[in-house]
């Protein structure tokens, strides 16, 4: 028998995202994504977290920054826990294996040169 978890995501970070290492030395970088959808006159917002590891997240955790655009190809997890109380928690996200950047919103220009909108990419 064959299961399919499959989910491609696009839409802005809410904040930059944060890249740690484990004990064994790989990275872990964590992203936070704002999903808008407009049906009919009404916007909805979803917001998903995901992560992604190794050298990709090495490699792309200077364009992850807030506002950026990104799609995010992966699969779902779901991390369950317990608190010491007792209480079970848990939390859908996305385990990342392509994160492809869209607009990068640059930093200010200095004093006397233009604005830049977007990166020509």
């Amino acid at each position: 028998m064959s299961y399919i978890n499959f989910v491609a995501v696009d839409g802005n970070l809410t904040k930059d995202g944060e890249i740690k290492f484990s004990n064994a030395g790989t990275a872990i970088l964590n992203l936070s994504i704002a999903h808008n959808t407009k049906i009919k006159e009404k916007e909805e917002v979803s917001f998903f977290d995901a992560v992604c590891f190794g050298k990709h997240a090495e490699y792309v955790a200077d364009f992850a920054v807030k506002g950026a655009t990104v799609t995010v190809i992966g699969r779902l997890h779901q991390d369950k826990w317990q608190s010491d109380d007792g209480k079970k928690y848990s939390r859908t996200k996305i385990i990342a294996n392509q994160l492809v950047f869209g607009r990068v919103k640059p930093p200010a220009a200095p004093a006397g040169q233009p604005d830049v909108d977007e990166l020509p990419f």
